[in-house]
């Protein structure tokens, strides 16, 4: 390639570092642990929402139901009052009729006891259910205030890494135009091949990018020749000597 050089090779190791900066920013920002927190709070509150929605539609009925009863109740101490307002005030003399309307007393007398009996079970019902609903909704306002803390460390947190890609997507921008541009390509297309990674540094006869010593015949090779692209022979890399 007319006008590269080894030394005009050295940027690569700088865009290098970067582009690893940012796949590693790009890859905690696919996958913060804030978020996976914050997703495993939000399942737990959808679950505790549904029991929470369960809850309340029991105890709505079982409050429908005692309304029910007390209404019932109700209805029979009027009756009660009125019938004995009609035995004992005189208006009624004959006995049959007095007698149905003893008897009617008594029968409602045995309805109410009969309701109130059921009254004492529906509110002993009432304050389990109650006791259930509450201890979720209490359970659901510590979750919303685990998931606004993490909320707000998720938040934090993708600032912080947006903020860093901006700072190296600028130093990038910076680099890129130093590079010959076939170099530049045949950079991206290892990068594209290797996992991202396109070049390491050659020191001490070891390519940094697999850690592997190259061969005495090829470390004599690059000695003799001044060619500038240098693949490593182990993982086909390119190999930049560092400045010094």
């Amino acid at each position: 390639m007319e006008g590269v050089t080894r030394e005009s090779m050295r940027p690569l190791l700088d865009l290098q570092r970067v582009d690893s900066g940012i796949d590693r920013l790009n890859q905690r920002k696919a996958d913060l642990p804030e978020q996976r927190e914050l997703d495993e709070l939000n399942e737990q509150r959808s679950v505790l929402a549904v029991s929470n929605a369960e809850a309340q539609a029991s105890l709505d009925s079982v409050a429908r139901e005692q309304t029910k009863l007390e209404t019932e109740i109700q209805q029979i101490d009027d009756k009660v009052t009125h019938e004995q307002g009609r035995l004992y005030s005189g208006e009624v003399s004959n006995p049959k009729e007095l007698s149905n309307i003893q008897a009617e007393l008594d029968a409602l007398r045995r309805r109410k006891s009969y309701l109130e009996d059921e009254e004492l079970e529906v509110m002993e019902r009432r304050e389990g259910v109650e006791k259930e609903h509450g201890d979720l909704f209490a359970a659901m306002a510590d979750l919303d205030s685990k998931i606004a803390d993490a909320t707000q460390r998720r938040d934090h947190a993708s600032v912080e890494i947006s903020e860093e890609l901006t700072r190296l997507a600028a130093e990038r921008a910076q680099l890129v135009p130093t590079i010959h541009p076939e170099v530049l390509a045949l950079y991206e297309d290892i990068r594209a091949r290797r996992g991202g990674i396109a070049v390491g540094a050659l020191v001490d006869g070891t390519c940094r990018a697999c850690g592997l010593p190259l061969s005495p015949m090829q470390r004599d090779e690059i000695k003799r020749s001044d060619e500038p692209i240098i693949r490593c022979e182990n993982c086909r890399r390119l190999l930049v000597i560092p400045e010094g």
